[in-house]
């Protein structure tokens, strides 16, 4: 393993606009049939760090931008804390960018997303439960679908941001400003988890009668129901900007392990009163132009060319962080009403299913962005899952009713405090 790498181009803003009311976290947990061992955990994680190195590793402050060396401690394990995805410190945690848990049958990752995106910490995660079933004594052959062996490992490491930087592919970047949230923060960083579970084919059932993808109708069942919930947004004139996360490893050849992922948009002006088949239409619309590879090579272009500025990469870190924050507030936090993210389908080795109830995933919120829905699914079983900083959940109660009134069965459940 090198010495030092350099932060992915994703990565480089999330340390210098972190806090503790925006912690940049992300989480995946895998729910299992049984009782979780910690004993058995802490072996099954000490042998798959050594897997990847690059979730190995500990972040570092330089001169000139934030880097990452290689990290010698053992990882540690913790009992579930009922505070989601609030910001921990690297150093009390062996330096690691991740935490491992486990409560009752479930197994959890908590990420900072300078490390990786989500689908780079399913990876880890999937092996860390595969290495987990082994070392109960499970029979379980790995299929090719865990990463196992040490190969490739370049392309794990891989910026594929800067591998697919293009001069050819440019555009000006503009961003309008979009409805923002308003409502009660809950106090010390409380994180209000609502889950969803439906199951995969009667959601594809509906989601076809609009010719849509699971991603499409969820995000139009998104809009509509901020609709239904105007009291809670201000600025009621702009434009609700959904932001949806694309894995462009799905666009562009890509073994990285590191963040290699953009948000495309899709906005509507909710004063409108659209009906949710024009709001579909719109979604569908927006997304099948956003998908184009040359505009996700435009995007990329805008994102590194920032990087590569000679100017900006002579300027000292402590320069650096304000403009950061700047620009994170201008083309994040202010062009963003809610982000919907879709990692999809989890595939398993077949001998691993029966030990796997259902897999979550959830993103983190804050003061700025305090609504986000994640979605992922195992098997027949997708479970969507709101994460809200703050104590109205008018636009939560909505979409589930919304999809209740397709005629999906969902399963609720929550972490929420009585307030």
């Amino acid at each position: 393993m090198k010495k030092w790498y350099k932060l992915d181009n994703a990565a480089k803003v999330f340390p210098s606009v972190t806090s503790k009311r925006r912690s940049n976290l992300f989480r995946l947990s895998f729910n299992l049939k049984e009782e979780v061992s910690s004993e058995i955990l802490y072996k099954a994680l000490s042998y798959t760090i050594n897997r990847f190195p690059s979730m190995k590793v500990k972040l570092k402050k330089g001169i000139f931008w934030y880097y990452f060396e290689p990290n010698s401690e053992q990882p540690l394990i913790y009992e579930e804390s009922p505070y989601i995805c609030n910001k921990f410190s690297f150093k009390e945690n062996n330096g690691y960018l991740f935490k491992v848990s486990y409560f009752h049958n479930r197994i959890a990752i908590e990420v900072f997303h300078s490390l990786t995106d989500g689908a780079g910490a399913l990876e880890f995660l999937k092996a860390l439960v595969y290495n987990y079933l082994v070392m109960k004594g499970y029979n379980i052959d790995s299929e090719n679908l865990i990463l196992t062996d040490i190969e490739n490992i370049n392309e794990e490491y891989q910026d594929s941001f800067l591998k697919n930087y293009d001069k050819r592919f440019k555009s000006k970047r503009y961003e309008r400003k979009a409805l923002q949230w308003r409502g009660t923060l809950y106090q010390e960083n409380w994180l209000a988890l609502i889950t969803g579970t439906v199951s995969v084919k009667a959601l594809k059932e509906v989601a076809h009668r609009y010719n849509a993808t699971i991603t499409e109708f969820l995000a139009a069942c998104i809009i509509y129901s901020a609709g239904q919930s105007l009291n809670l947004l201000e600025n009621k004139h702009k434009p609700f900007k959904l932001f949806i996360p694309v894995d462009l490893r799905r666009i562009f050849p890509s073994r990285t392990l590191r963040n290699f992922s953009l948000y495309i948009r899709t906005a509507v002006d909710l004063e409108k009163k659209l009906s949710f088949d024009e709001i579909i239409n719109i979604v569908k619309t927006d997304m099948a132009e956003e998908l184009q590879k040359d505009k996700m090579q435009a995007r990329i272009f805008q994102n590194v060319k920032i990087e590569k500025n000679l100017l900006l990469r002579l300027v000292p870190l402590v320069i650096k962080e304000i403009v950061l924050r700047m620009g994170y507030k201008v083309w994040g936090d202010n062009a963003n009403s809610l982000s919907f993210s879709n990692i999809g389908r989890v595939i398993l080795p077949e001998a691993m299913g029966p030990y796997i109830d259902k897999v979550e995933f959830c993103n983190g919120a804050s003061y700025r962005a305090p609504i986000n829905l994640a979605v992922i699914s195992f098997e027949d079983k997708l479970v969507m899952s709101f994460s809200g900083a703050i104590v109205e959940r008018d636009i939560q109660r909505e979409f589930f009713r919304l999809l209740s009134d397709f005629g999906l069965a969902v399963l609720i459940e929550t972490n929420e405090l009585e307030v």
